[in-house]
């Protein structure tokens, strides 16, 4: 099971990790800085650098207790070290959002006493 680093560092853009898994299109890291999703809020993007090629992040998630990071190019092998790096401007805009839900929410709590169950989000939207 990996280390989950956002739970420690939301400000996080950069991180190494080792190669633990490989699935079809996607890795397992022994840590990730990546958020897989949940709760209506979008999973990470972003790149994992692999010696001098870029593999692109384009989703991630939870299953069977590993993080699984779905990659476009072909996965390094287990116990290789690589070098990953989250997309910062949409991390950003992702927490912004997620900020804005929580006032809104508190908002309509605050002038109809109803509760806000469930919502998704978009980066900024």
């Amino acid at each position: 099971m990996a280390k989950l680093l956002y739970q420690e560092d939301g400000y996080l853009k950069q991180f190494s990790a080792i190669a633990t898994a490989i699935g079809e299109g996607a890795i397992a890291l022994d840590q990730t800085a990546f958020y897989p999703g949940g709760g209506g809020q979008p999973c990470d993007y972003g790149r994992i650098r692999v010696e001098s090629s870029d593999l692109p992040v384009m989703g991630v998630r939870r299953s069977e207790g590993e993080v699984w990071h779905q990659i476009e190019g072909p996965a390094p092998e287990v116990g290789t070290e690589v070098w990953c790096e989250i997309d910062w401007a949409r991390r950003y805009a992702l927490m912004r959002t997620h900020t804005a839900m929580h006032i809104l929410c508190g908002v309509i709590w605050r002038d109809y006493e109803a509760s806000v169950t469930g919502g998704n989000m978009k980066p900024l939207h």
